[in-house]
């Protein structure tokens, strides 16, 4: 931890008394209503742009669970270049997932904590694993590293902390109708898991997961899971081009306004996890993660 007080020392006040200062500056981001719409193909860095522009898809953020160790890794290596923090960040790191999170001595630390210092730019994070569980630590970035990977890590923590921080709420009341005019409330979901995926049309890797998806809706058939999917677009738009693509969760049509001001979606595809009393357990970017956490909290 003594490296982490300089640090925290360095940024000022404002970062010190971090629930004024961080809360500030993350309610700015929120405020700013950007999105990402993530593409498959990872070569630049995590960029928002207006909610206006959704048909520009971006990264694709999935994750590897291949384990690493983290006495392996060249840190030194991965700083390098832009391209080389990308390409390990691709293969091993999703701030959204279940994680230990450790300061840069290896000390167990709160993941609030954790994502606010990647929120600084003086860290990235490093994947290690014990006892086949997942571990980041955080990693003094080197002066001499492309300001690009300080950006890609702020930015994408930033997301990873306001996801974060929206789980244990309550899931914002609703009542949907989907494209078959079934109602989709509260009383309707009681008792059961729900999983919801928030999506458009024109975002290449919000469709691309459409057969993943379709297999978890085959997996949990027999389990009190209930699979809803919220979209940007109108009901005939959906209709027509759900005729071309098979996606077996429900869909709600014109719900953009529910995802970004309800639920705070900042990224695009985006899923949650509510538990039977309709608390938000999980946010996630992506397939890989959320196959993952449902298979930790359903124990298969």
């Amino acid at each position: 931890m003594r490296n982490i007080i300089p640090a925290l020392l360095s940024i000022g006040v404002g970062f010190a008394i971090s629930f004024f200062g961080l809360d500030f500056y993350s309610d700015s981001l929120e405020n700013e209503n950007n999105i990402i719409a993530q593409s498959s193909e990872v070569t630049a860095p995590v960029e928002t742009s207006s909610e206006e522009e959704e048909e520009d898809p971006e990264e694709n953020l999935t994750v590897n669970e291949s384990s690493a160790n983290s006495g392996s890794i060249d840190t030194e290596n991965i700083q390098k270049s832009f391209d080389n923090w990308e390409s390990y960040t691709k293969e091993n790191i999703d701030l959204m997932s279940t994680f230990i999170p450790l300061d840069d001595e290896g000390a167990v630390m709160e993941k609030g904590i954790f994502l606010t210092l990647l929120r600084t730019g003086a860290y990235i994070p490093v994947k290690s694993e014990k006892d086949g569980k997942v571990q980041y630590q955080l990693t003094g970035i080197d002066d001499s590293a492309d300001e690009k990977i300080k950006k890609s890590i702020v930015s994408k923590a930033s997301i990873a902390h306001q996801y974060f921080k929206m789980e244990g709420k309550k899931l914002p009341d609703y009542n949907f109708v989907d494209l078959k005019g079934k109602a989709h409330n509260k009383a309707d979901t009681k008792g059961k898991l729900l999983v919801i995926k928030c999506w458009f049309i024109t975002c290449k890797v919000c469709v691309e997961e459409f057969p993943e998806l379709n297999e978890l809706v085959d997996k949990y058939k027999d389990d009190k899971i209930e699979f809803v999917s919220l979209a940007f677009d109108k009901k005939d738009e959906l209709v027509e081009f759900l005729e071309t693509k098979e996606f077996k969760y429900p869909t709600i049509p014109e719900q953009k306004d529910y995802m970004a001001k309800k639920l705070k979606v900042k990224q695009y595809p985006t899923h949650l996890i509510v538990d039977a009393n309709g608390i938000i357990i999980k946010m996630v970017s992506n397939v890989k993660t959320l196959t993952s956490e449902l298979e930790r909290i359903m124990g298969k």
